[in-house]
């Protein structure tokens, strides 16, 4: 059997107990595996002592100078094949079979050579799931190996109730020796512990990270309730220690504002579920009753959740049986599409702006993405004169879109595959590309310079090792290559080496845990006071305003999304560089 995950790259961990991924179960058989492993134990036995028989050393000197020339000659053909590895792995006429037979004795020889000869003894379990944990990670950025230890917590954790800390992460390569953490849950056991947004995480009970998946940090961070967990992390450039006891925590998904003079509605997502569906819904009646002139969606650092999430979501704006997305296999047949099955609760015709960043990774890239290409293909259609004005504003989307099957394989292990990537309607990939804003609003709280390097690092799918491309997707289209374009994902950045709270800018407290936890007051005091001077929800709130004024002046009934876009794009300047000429 297989588990299909929608896994959002930038993880949420532990910060709800249903928050994990989607997995449904699928009915098709899992990997053949007689073709590689003999099942019949004393056959295995036999081959096993054959081959270590084959690597015996022969000492007389006619089978050293032949074993010499044979070698020679592997060699040249070996490094013959390394120059054209990447081409025949693209050709579709590349033969897998003969080379996976080819290396599987290679790396049986090396096996049994070790075991034979080597003067410490060896945990082959130990190092054969080591070698797979590394090998299955340059499959590509999301593909990983689970022993059976690993499988059965993945299991735990996605199936039932799980305890954590509350923190929000992005993802690690398996050689990075750090895990970042870009949000940190109010009130949950990191947040009374002083942990904060911006710090590394560098070690887990005493485990470093170096050489861990970042499922693998993830599921030594969760456990039962009450039991605790020893993290070392970094900030500014100095070590800490925190002893968290894990809670099960609470479902604080989505937090709503209302700008009461500009009557504009405020709703940030963490990400989704069912309680965030119900407040979006709330928040669409009221301005079906006319009481708001705006919604704005915030979806910053929104790591995802599960696709039906966002599939409920999107049934709240759009009519029933709305493509939300579609699914493709390597060779670009459509697996699955996936539509709306509810019919809309928005009838209103305010403009809803939704805020995204680099951040915003997976789901919650989808749903953007989506209702931007309805709102804008409704005007274009001419077919419906329903009223439906979505913008994006805020940076570019992480450009997380593929979709990860979890199959179970023998010894009780398991793959995490990439095995189909998620397409927007209108046949648009978001993979390693995201999804751009109409309205580019870049934040100013972070140094620009800051803000720059943590996105070319860390918050977008191109930063990632292994990252599957954006040719890649036109090569699975059916179309040619853009020569612009990097053509493979094996390039990743060593440039990690500035501490976290710098890259971040605001940590008032330098190296010290805080020791007062906030109350709820406070804290509401402080996220009102953080909105205020937020220039991307200003800006937000300023362009509802303009569309309201003009709406107002005007009366024009046919006031379409592509009317609105002119004239915002035309009047309301942000990071933009507008076009200004000398006056004699």
């Amino acid at each position: 059997m297989k588990f299909k995950f929608l896994l959002g790259y930038c993880c949420a961990v532990a910060v709800f107990a249903t928050m994990s991924a989607e997995h449904a179960l699928l009915v098709d058989a899992s990997i053949e595996e007689s073709k590689i492993v003999d099942e019949d134990s004393s056959s295995a036995d036999d081959t096993s002592e054959a081959i270590t028989e084959t690597t015996d050393i022969v000492v007389d000197q006619a089978s050293k100078e032949a074993a010499k020339e044979s070698s020679n000659d592997d060699k040249k053909e070996v490094d013959n094949e390394s120059d054209k590895k990447d081409e025949k792995a693209e050709s579709k006429d590349y033969n897998s079979e003969k080379d996976i037979l080819q290396w599987f004795q290679t790396y049986s020889e090396a096996v049994a050579t070790i075991e034979k000869k080597a003067f410490r003894k060896v945990d082959f379990q130990k190092f054969i799931k080591d070698s797979l944990k590394l090998a299955i990670s340059n499959v590509d950025a999301h593909s990983a190996f689970f022993d059976n230890e690993e499988f059965k917590n993945t299991l735990e954790t996605t199936t039932g109730e799980f305890s954590g800390i509350g923190v929000s992460i992005i993802g690690k390569a398996i050689d990075d020796d750090a895990l970042l953490i870009i949000d940190v849950v109010q009130g949950g056991p990191a947040h009374k512990a002083g942990l904060k947004r911006g710090d590394k995480i560098i070690s887990v009970n005493k485990d470093t990270l170096k050489g861990l998946s970042t499922d693998e940090v993830i599921n030594k961070l969760k456990g039962k309730t009450d039991t605790e967990v020893n993290l070392k992390i970094i900030r500014a450039k100095k070590p800490l220690s925190f002893t968290i006891k894990r809670e099960l925590i609470k479902d604080q998904t989505a937090v709503c504002y209302c700008f009461k003079e500009q009557r504009v509605y405020y709703l940030s997502l963490k990400h989704f579920a069912e309680i965030a569906a119900k407040q979006v819904k709330d928040l669409l009646e009221k301005a079906n009753k006319g009481k708001c002139k705006g919604i704005i969606l915030d979806l910053r650092s929104n790591p995802g959740g599960t696709l039906d999430s966002a599939i409920d979501m999107a049934g709240l704006f759009l009519p029933k049986n709305s493509l939300v997305c579609s699914t493709k296999d390597r060779n670009g047949k459509t697996v699955a599409e996936y539509f709306t099955r509810t019919d809309p609760v928005l009838k209103s015709d305010v403009p809803i702006i939704i805020l995204i960043n680099n951040f915003t990774a997976s789901a919650s890239e989808i749903l953007a993405g989506c209702l931007q290409y309805h709102s804008q293909k409704i005007y274009e259609s001419g077919k419906n004169d329903r009223k439906f004005m979505v913008f994006l504003a805020g940076t570019t989307t992480f450009g997380k879109g593929s979709v990860q099957e979890l199959i179970p394989v023998k010894n009780g292990c398991a793959l995490k595959l990439t095995t189909m990537l998620y397409f927007l309607p209108g046949v648009k990939s978001i993979q390693a590309q995201g999804v751009e804003p109409d309205f580019e609003v870049k934040a100013k709280i972070v140094p620009e310079e800051d803000m720059k390097w943590i996105k070319e690092l860390y918050g977008k799918e191109s930063s990632l090792k292994n990252y599957i491309t954006e040719n890649e997707v036109r090569e699975n289209l059916g179309l040619k290559p853009d020569p612009n374009k990097k053509s493979d994902g094996k390039e990743k950045s060593d440039k990690k080496e500035v501490a976290a709270s710098q890259e971040f800018g605001d940590d008032e407290n330098g190296s010290e845990p805080i020791e007062k936890i906030e109350s709820e007051e406070d804290w509401q005091k402080k996220q009102i006071k953080a909105l205020g001077e937020d220039n991307q929800v200003l800006s937000c709130v300023n362009m509802i305003n303009m569309l309201h004024m003009i709406k107002k002046c005007k009366k024009d009934k046919k006031f379409t999304r592509q009317r609105a876009f002119t004239m915002l794009k035309k009047n309301y300047l942000v990071d933009v560089q507008p076009e200004i000429e000398k006056v004699h």
